[in-house]
């Protein structure tokens, strides 16, 4: 009777000790799924936000290079680009013509080239500012810049924004 009782007592204690590592798994496993939950939705709330600031900020960036396009100052574009490719996910920028050629770049050999050998065309006639997020995470912004009759060409920018981490 004696032995019974012990072994009944095993039992029940291996199921209770099967029950706490089934109760610690599912735990472990639900938390898990809300951080990824919530860490998707900030995300996607913080690159909504970066995508608006981006847009805030090209606009008086395409006034600037506007101003100095009009005047063929492109040095001092090129001096505008330098200081924004600073930033450190500022990737790259491109000031293209109306007619579709870069003619000032963050990186020196786009310059003389066609914008559509590059990048898809359907920027090239742009009339508003806009921020889309690209498949490969990046955030494209493009501005067009404005004549008083005609468009001068337009700003192209890849800004890489930050992965948010769980640790």
């Amino acid at each position: 009777m004696e032995e019974k009782k012990r072994n009944y007592y095993l039992y029940a204690i291996g199921i209770l000790i099967l029950l706490l590592v089934a109760v610690y798994i599912w735990k472990t496993a639900a938390v898990r799924n809300t951080e990824k939950r919530l860490t998707e939705h900030y995300q996607k709330v913080i690159t909504s936000r970066t995508e608006g600031l981006l847009r805030m900020t090209a606009i008086p960036f395409s006034w600037a290079v506007r101003k100095e396009m009009i005047r063929e100052n492109y040095d001092q574009i090129n001096e505008y680009l330098i200081r924004f490719v600073k930033e450190p996910m500022v990737k790259q920028i491109l000031v293209v013509k109306s007619d579709g050629i870069v003619a000032v770049s963050t990186d020196k050999k786009l310059e003389g080239m066609s914008f559509s050998s590059l990048y898809p065309t359907q920027t090239l006639n742009q009339d508003e500012i806009s921020a889309t997020f690209a498949e490969d995470g990046n955030i494209v912004v493009v501005a067009p810049i404005m004549g008083l009759n005609a468009s001068l060409g337009f700003i192209y920018m890849i800004y890489m924004p930050k992965k948010i981490s769980r640790e």
